[in-house]
């Protein structure tokens, strides 16, 4: 203690015996308790050593306890500095070419063709070199304001903006890839539709048919004319609402029993299989007017002959999709059927419309026709806390609540109909669908 009071004294003499004093002291005050305040000028840097030296001289000594203490308890560990992993830096030009190479194989020609468009669009308006990660959301917005500049339309720019930002679209696949900062995709929120624009897409959109169409459409007479196949996928279209791709790429192993309940699946589990969207899986109860007109039999019969798929005209890699045909087929149908009719787009797609307003004007409750359609529901409460329905709920509908697929009545021809759909070769009217578990 002795050294430490003569190294304290050395130090003021030292302040206090130069030729210049260091007068550090501007005031000092002393408080009612007794203790003292002072304010210190420190001017040079001679002044900081010698207060660095004062303070260290002054400072409380620890105690022969705290020594022994912090001799005996070890150190803690120094923290661990974690970083989040670096994004992989690349060109947009070669992310491009790398997400086209990564949905080649799973994408449609047509549809592949279409989002190469989108994307090469993109890499023109940014520049090649760009590199990915920099690209923030002001550059996507300044892409989609000098396509609004140069006349695209609101569908145009939609549509780029689903491929380009939208679910399964190049950022999603860029942050994935661990090219794009996960978090905001940039491409996506910048346009929607407008109320006037959503008015006139209902306006000149497909076209529901009316009852006296549908019994025109589906005549004897007229009806006859289709190829048998187009026949089962026109009564498909118009009893389960099913998109043309839907129908055409129905394998005989898709045609299921749920619950006792004879049902079409509506799946991506097939070779070549593909849906729109995940809510697009679906489990359809076939209608009592298509068992009657004998699609349990038709079926059986594609499967007595070694068919997998229920419509082999449907290519799998048909350029324009597996509904194509079907499409096509129908259409020429309609040309002939409603060349009369007043103006409108129709087509297959309409069978979906009509089975849609049928069920709405009949009662059937939102959620069940979503289901059964395999529409989403833009309110997140159902997506969160609805159900799935039994397959004898959808055919039947809730009790008290709703009716189901079974309420449609299209007052079809049934007995003239019948021998327009069945094959040549022997029937299988008493043979069943294959019962299947885990329907979901």
């Amino acid at each position: 203690m002795q050294s430490r009071d003569d190294d304290l004294d050395a130090l003021l003499a030292r302040l206090t015996a130069t030729e210049r004093p260091q007068e550090l002291t501007l005031n000092r005050t002393r408080s009612a308790d007794g203790s003292i305040t002072e304010q210190w000028q420190i001017d040079t840097p001679e002044d900081v050593t010698l207060y660095q030296q004062l303070m260290a001289l002054t400072a409380p000594q620890p105690s022969a306890l705290g020594e022994l203490i912090h001799q005996h308890v070890p150190s803690l560990p120094a923290p661990r500095r974690t970083t989040k992993p670096a994004i992989e830096t690349i060109t947009l030009g070669k992310a491009r070419d790398a997400w086209l190479d990564s949905i080649k194989a799973s994408t449609l020609p047509k549809t592949w063709t279409i989002k190469r468009t989108a994307i090469d669009l993109l890499t023109r308006f940014l520049g090649e070199k760009t590199k990915l990660h920099t690209i923030t959301r002001s550059d996507l917005a300044r892409w989609y304001q000098h396509m609004r500049d140069n006349k695209a339309s609101t569908p145009t720019l939609t549509n780029k903006q689903s491929y380009i930002g939208g679910k399964g679209g190049f950022f999603e696949w860029a942050q994935a890839s661990g090219h794009y900062p996960r978090g905001d995709n940039p491409a996506s929120g910048h346009v929607s539709y407008s109320t006037r624009e959503k008015r006139a897409r209902r306006k000149f959109g497909f076209k529901a048919y009316d009852t006296h169409q549908v019994q025109a459409l589906f005549a004897p007479a007229a009806f006859g004319a289709l190829p048998l196949a187009a026949r089962w996928a026109a009564l498909i279209g118009l009893y389960t609402g099913a998109r043309a791709s839907e129908v055409g790429q129905l394998l005989t192993a898709d045609v299921v029993e749920d619950g006792g309940i004879p049902c079409i699946q509506v799946s991506d589990e097939g070779e070549h299989q593909k849906v729109k969207t995940d809510v697009s899986l679906r489990t359809v109860p076939v209608h009592p007017d298509l068992l009657a007109l004998g699609f349990l039999d038709w079926v059986e019969q594609a499967r007595d002959e070694g068919q997998e798929r229920l419509f082999p005209a449907a290519k799998a890699d048909a350029k324009n999709g597996q509904g194509n045909w079907i499409s096509k087929a129908f259409s020429r149908h309609l040309a002939e059927v409603g060349k009369n009719w007043p103006k409108a787009k129709r087509g297959f797609h309409s069978l979906r419309k009509t089975l849609i307003q049928e069920l709405q004007g009949a009662g059937v409750v939102s959620e069940l026709r979503a289901q059964l359609v395999g529409h989403e529901l833009d309110d997140e409460h159902h997506v969160t806390y609805s159900r799935a329905f039994t397959a004898q709920e959808k055919l039947d509908g809730l009790r008290g609540v709703s009716p189901g697929l079974s309420v449609l009545a299209y007052g079809l021809n049934q007995k003239a109909l019948l021998p327009l759909l069945k094959n040549s070769t022997r029937s299988t009217r008493d043979k069943r669908v294959t019962p299947k578990t885990n329907i979901i």
